[in-house]
């Protein structure tokens, strides 16, 4: 049998170190370069699925859990609706169905990391994408902006959540390796060039001063959202359907399926996006996420 060698002498670019690393108390290291994440510094491509833990019976989650982690899945993402926690305002419900903390807890005993999707709005198919009413119908307040009474609402909110997921990061051995900030931002809805960095910054900062320190903040990359390059890693995504999608005619095989280099997925989000897709970051100096 003839032995090929495959590129042979073509250069290869060394990837470039990022600055999203974290050890926890057992020497296992968590990083990412601009090609891929690192586990003790080596190549790691995790498979993550998504689990809305409050959309959930309690009762259920272990078995779900379970069956993920059988299936090949390494890291299970969560939203934390803001509308199922603070229904009527400053009234907090995290019991039962509603428990951050024994779902975390439910991630660590199956041996599972965890990413928690934070928002403060997070879409995920939620009335006023996840604000509560009260938040969402208060014409004094200006959702998704720098508005000091908005951004007072939403640091309380993720004290709430830091209170719920204290002990369990990973840096105490615990099993949250990841936090995304915003969901879509800039490409549904929200502020878009400097103002929208200067609010993703912003959200970011009031989060690390609470406590959410982890290996990996991240920000949807997709349909010229809003990423703050160096301090959230883009998220990406491709649908083989887009159902949403305007057109009456056959729409074309999506790039995301074929071996290219396309990673900005033109079909999400197409009844709604805001028309400028520029992106924010170099896609080409992130490793390719996608959810």
């Amino acid at each position: 049998m003839e032995t090929v060698k495959l590129c042979a002498g073509l250069p290869e670019k060394a990837p470039k170190a990022l600055p999203f690393a974290a050890e926890n108390p057992r020497g296992l290291c968590l990083g990412a370069n601009s090609r891929y994440l690192t586990k003790n510094g080596k190549p790691w491509f995790p498979i993550m699925g998504e689990f809305h833990f409050s959309r959930c019976p309690e009762a259920e989650w272990k078995t779900e859990l379970e069956k993920m982690r059988a299936g090949g899945i390494e890291i299970v993402s969560t939203y934390i609706l803001w509308i199922h926690h603070e229904e009527k305002k400053g009234e907090w419900d995290f019991s039962g169905q509603r428990s951050l903390r024994r779902f975390l807890e439910l991630c660590r005993e199956t041996g599972l990391f965890a990413w928690l999707r934070i928002g403060p709005w997070v879409h995920a198919e939620a009335r006023n994408g996840g604000f509560p009413d009260w938040l969402a119908n208060d014409a004094s307040v200006r959702p998704r902006t720098n508005d000091p009474a908005y951004l007072a609402h939403v640091k309380e909110f993720y004290q709430k959540i830091m209170e719920q997921s204290r002990g369990l990061f990973f840096r105490d051995g615990g099993p949250v390796i990841g936090v995304q900030i915003e969901n879509e931002y800039g490409h549904c809805g929200g502020m878009r060039g400097e103002e929208g960095l200067l609010h993703m910054r912003a959200l970011k900062k009031l989060a690390e001063e609470i406590g959410f320190a982890v290996p990996y903040y991240t920000a949807t990359g997709w349909g010229g959202a809003v990423v703050v390059e160096g301090e959230m890693l883009p998220v990406h995504g491709g649908y083989a359907d887009a159902p949403w999608d305007s057109s009456a005619e056959p729409l074309p095989a999506n790039g995301n399926f074929l071996i290219s280099p396309e990673r900005n997925d033109a079909l999400i989000g197409s009844d709604w996006g805001s028309g400028d897709r520029a992106d924010t970051f170099r896609a080409e100096e992130n490793p390719y996420l996608t959810a």
